[in-house]
């Protein structure tokens, strides 16, 4: 009991000193100190905003907790189902455009085409680059579940050609 009224009279000296310190605006004039409050007239209304509630009958809290029971033991998989989040594709490609000079392709997840038949692609969805060897590549593709698609890019080394698209397909 003591100890709180030590603490009490602790808090309540901080806060005359906290309360004097900030004192009257100014012993000159109206104006008030730089960085001083200045209230517009209103009061503040500090009463806190009513709470609403939401009431729920029996039958309605039945119905929320009403889980069915399961085990897992009744569970069924498919014998071919792998719990494997990703698979290699095989892809191939010939770009005769390519078989004299160097050039690279980039196998792309994330693209889309346009009306006028050309690609927008994000690099960003990129899982190979690759080069390719007298124009031709034949590479596995480790692509995640979700896709069933990709776009292959393929990149001149002479920059004044324009990239080769192919879109290949997976089922």
């Amino acid at each position: 009991m003591k100890n709180q009224k030590i603490k009490l009279g602790t808090a309540f000296i901080v806060m005359s000193s906290l309360l004097t310190a900030c004192g009257s605006p100014s012993s000159t004039g109206d104006q008030p100190l730089l960085g001083a409050a200045v209230g517009s007239g209103e009061p503040v209304n500090n009463e806190p905003a009513p709470a609403s509630f939401v009431t729920l009958d029996n039958e309605e809290l039945s119905n929320i907790t009403d889980v069915p029971e399961t085990k897992t033991a009744d569970l069924l998989v498919q014998d071919d189902f792998t719990f494997s989040t990703a698979r290699l594709e095989n892809v191939s490609l010939y770009i005769p455009e390519a078989s004299a000079m160097e050039a690279e392709a980039s196998f792309c997840t994330d693209y889309t085409e346009q009306a006028d038949g050309s690609f927008d692609v994000n690099y960003n969805s990129c899982v190979l680059t690759a080069p390719l060897v007298a124009g031709a590549l034949t590479e596995e593709l480790d692509l995640v579940n979700q896709f069933n698609k990709a776009l292959a890019v393929v990149w001149f080394e002479d920059t004044s050609m324009a990239p080769v698209f192919r879109e290949f397909q997976f089922d």
